[in-house]
């Protein structure tokens, strides 16, 4: 059976709440100086305003909070609300077991990136990701962690900003199960922006 496409957002927001805090590394010919100046900045707006500024230019403000909505969710237990932003996976080139692309703040400095599914696997099984890079292909041996439905690569964020990736349109992923594999591509624009403001939105480390 097909997932509904409006309910995939839904599907997202539950598995943010299993989200931390976490810190921002830089994007390409990135000063680190500029980078912890900015983290010092108080108000949110203009810390926010100056981490967008040291990001390559992509998308408005109000473009890509469209394409990446920030999720911010209180804990049951109380401390830093669980931060993320998502994407949803294209339907058309997807598995209905795909829902899409989260990345979200941790307790540990760095950005988690998680593929979320519809289809739970175990708990810490461990599963091969094969990304497509155009004309090569990669393997990432990723976990998959609570609830069952979080795929989490092992990728540091800022590699959509830097090197190879930061080309990519799209992240075409195919996840090896031997009951099935799950392909999916989610799109990758306005990225660079929304892990900005990601950044600026996450509890202090």
């Amino acid at each position: 059976m097909r997932i509904r496409p409006q309910s995939i957002p839904l599907i997202l927001a539950a598995g943010a709440i299993y989200v931390a805090g976490a810190t921002f590394a830089v994007a390409q010919d990135l000063n680190s100086q500029d980078f912890e100046r900015c983290k010092t900045i108080a108000p949110d707006r203009a810390r926010l305003d100056c981490l967008k500024k040291l990001l390559p230019k992509a998308l408005s403000d109000d473009d890509s909070a469209a394409i990446w909505p920030l999720i911010r969710t209180p804990r049951p237990n109380g401390g830093p609300d669980a931060v993320a932003i998502m994407r949803t996976a294209d339907t058309a080139q997807s598995d209905p077991d795909l829902a899409g692309l989260m990345i979200r703040c941790r307790e540990m400095p760095g950005l988690e990136v998680v593929l979320v599914l519809l289809r739970p696997f175990p708990l810490r099984s461990k599963k091969d990701v094969v990304v497509n890079l155009g004309s090569t292909e990669t393997i990432l041996h990723a976990e998959t962690s609570a609830p069952g439905t979080a795929l989490v690569l092992p990728l540091d964020a800022t590699i959509f900003t830097i090197g190879p990736w930061r080309e990519l349109k799209q992240l075409s992923v195919t996840i090896r199960d031997p009951e099935s594999d799950v392909r999916g591509v989610i799109p990758l624009n306005g990225i660079a922006p929304a892990l900005a403001k990601l950044s600026a939105n996450c509890p202090p480390g």
